[in-house]
């Protein structure tokens, strides 16, 4: 009985040596590297929440300024969400709906989002719109019409861009009553003229 006593002690003993063996090696490890496997694939497979074109908010007033047309939460409250604008290249007859809103008169526009602006340099930037419109990129206005008008031109109004990358943009529009047009150019550095902001700038 004494001798298998100590030849289970010697047991243990030789079990306990080969744990700890393993611990130092590193063995004991795998699980843990496994779950960093498993955490980096999840992160790999979350999709990016980025989409293509303006989020927009319409509230349906007759406006005569820009300055009457709510943003932010008071917008969310007072309109609804539309689909996404995915390019600025629109113009309406009296009875045709302004963009996807529905409507054809008394349109008020919040448009939120990113321009993917590739190279740095000097921007330049100018609208067609009927009526009233606001621009701003990185927080700084860079042009405005604000009041009821005809088709035209806006100022042009440039931006530094010094770093690359995707800009924060708001435009606020409104459309009263008759035709509407909003259509946004822009002449990028190296470009000659102004050209339409094609879609591929635009998300959000």
């Amino acid at each position: 009985m004494k001798n298998y006593a100590c030849r289970l002690c010697l047991t243990i003993i030789q079990v306990m040596v080969v744990l700890t063996v393993l611990i130092l090696s590193g063995c004991a490890f795998s699980v843990p590297d496994v779950q960093q496997s498993s955490d980096s694939t999840a992160v790999q497979e979350t999709p990016s929440r980025s989409q293509s074109g303006l989020s927009v908010v319409y509230i349906f007033q007759k406006y005569r300024n820009v300055d009457q047309v709510p943003t932010g939460k008071a917008a969310l409250r007072m309109g609804r969400r539309g689909a996404p604008v995915t390019i600025l290249n629109h113009q309406s007859g009296k009875d045709d709906q302004v963009f996807s809103s529905g409507r054809s008169q008394g349109v008020g526009m919040v448009m939120d989002g990113f321009l993917n602006l590739e190279k740095t340099g000097t921007y330049r930037w100018q609208a067609l719109a009927n009526d009233g419109i606001r621009m701003f990129i990185d927080n700084e206005l860079i042009f405005e019409d604000p009041k009821v008008h005809a088709d035209r031109l806006t100022p042009v109004g440039t931006i530094e861009v010094i770093k690359s990358g995707r800009h924060p943009v708001q435009i606020i529009y409104f459309q009263r009553k008759g035709t509407a047009a909003l259509k946004l150019y822009w002449q990028p550095p190296g470009a000659e003229n102004f050209s339409l902001v094609p879609a591929e700038v635009y998300w959000h």
